[in-house]
């Protein structure tokens, strides 16, 4: 194993299936992986830098119970129909993830977003004059909340309505993780960390009973100790801590990250199964040309569902006001 690789031992859930099928040397679900975002909010304090985490409840047939996590959501189309757009274009969303697909890179940004406002009460977004919107412009925020959990109303039009535009620019992508085929929810998530507004109130909302509230990074990785694997993902590990590192926000949202996916391998020695990873590196650190950072990294389409229609290369955005 090369020396910039690490292993994480897999969680219980894990280990049975592949006690299940690695005999007969066949994933469960080998096909594509489901695009989904996720979204850190992190905020400075005289601690430091802290990040808003969730933990599932410990509820009997919770099959995530004590889980840590960050909001996520599985990506949607209506996501990016008619979304107002401001702060950066869907070119832009793309270069900063190294994809080739400007409306598969958008509905990441798009899919962060939502997952922070269904969850946080956080929305990123601006006004008509351009300023990020605070949590007393818009007071019937709650209401919306709700209809967008219900998907009775969509991300684009909860802002159109509101006539507000998504602020793109205000979230930074981190990390971008893909399953290993033996899992049997398998995701490409691509996890980005956002600054909290300050003119915004943060109001957490549970969909599955789970609690939430901030911590330090070091103190999420104390929580579930060096061998804590059951109650914590890889990925998650692996933000919080680089997280861990950063002293102020302004230095994480600075931060030029390596966001070119990371696919975890499974091996078994010790009679014991374990996840090999190489961690990102920054860019920067490791002298990362800017010709190596290009659509030449991303993996093949087919590698991860595409979330735009055949009939139409790319959605329509509404930048009238950008």
């Amino acid at each position: 194993m090369p020396s910039s690789d690490r292993e994480f031992p897999v969680s219980r859930e894990l280990e049975r299936l592949l006690s299940l099928f690695a005999a007969g040397d066949r994933p469960p679900h080998p096909d594509t992986p489901t695009p989904a975002a996720a979204i850190a909010l992190i905020r400075d304090t005289a601690a430091g830098v802290q990040v808003f985490v969730t933990r599932q409840s410990d509820a009997r047939g919770n099959a995530d119970r004590n889980r840590w996590s960050f909001p996520s959501v599985e990506l949607s189309p209506s996501d990016l129909r008619r979304l107002p757009l401001a702060g950066w274009s869907p070119g832009k969303c793309a270069e900063q993830l190294q994809m080739s697909s400007s409306g598969r890179a958008l509905s990441y940004f798009a899919g962060a977003a939502r997952a922070a406002l269904l969850t946080t009460g956080i929305l990123l977004a601006e006004d008509i004059d351009g300023r990020v919107v605070t949590t007393v412009d818009a007071p019937d925020w709650d209401d919306g909340r709700s209809e967008l959990a219900e998907r009775r109303l969509t991300f684009p039009q909860l802002l159109d309505d509101r006539s507000l535009r998504f602020r793109p620019d205000l979230l930074h992508p981190w990390l971008r993780w893909v399953n290993t085929p033996w899992q049997l929810r398998r995701f490409d998530t691509v996890f980005f960390v956002a600054a909290l507004p300050h003119v915004q109130t943060l109001e957490f909302r549970s969909r599955n009973d789970s609690w939430g509230g901030w911590m330090t990074p070091a103190e999420v990785l104390e929580a579930i100790g060096p061998s804590g694997g059951e109650h914590i993902s890889v990925a998650m590990r692996l933000v919080c801590e680089s997280l861990a590192a950063v002293p102020t926000v302004g230095a994480a949202m600075a931060r030029v990250r390596d966001v070119r996916p990371m696919h975890p391998e499974i091996v078994r020695h010790d009679d014991r199964w374990w996840a090999t990873v190489r961690a990102p590196g920054e860019p920067a650190r490791r002298a990362l040309r800017d010709s190596e950072a290009t659509d030449l990294q991303e993996p093949p389409e087919e590698e991860s569902a595409s979330l735009v229609d055949d009939e139409e290369d790319e959605p329509v955005i509404d930048e009238s006001g950008a």
